[in-house]
């Protein structure tokens, strides 16, 4: 009987490598890991643009006050 041998893609093994660096770097804090990226997405120049759906919401809660 043939047994399949596992699959091994070096992208996907280094691509999970980085998130165990990052988890571990951050403490498995997501909320901590994504400040940090987007303060160094700031220090590099890149713009973001709000979430139309955190727009609207934001005016409903205004215009409910």
């Amino acid at each position: 009987m043939n047994t399949p041998q596992p699959w091994h893609d070096p992208l996907v093994a280094e691509i999970h490598a980085i998130r165990e660096n990052l988890a571990e770097q951050y403490h498995n804090d997501l909320a901590a890991y994504s400040k940090a990226a987007e303060e160094h997405c700031r220090a590099l120049g890149l713009q973001f643009a709000e979430s139309p759906r955190k727009q609207a919401s934001a005016v409903e809660v205004a215009t409910e006050t």
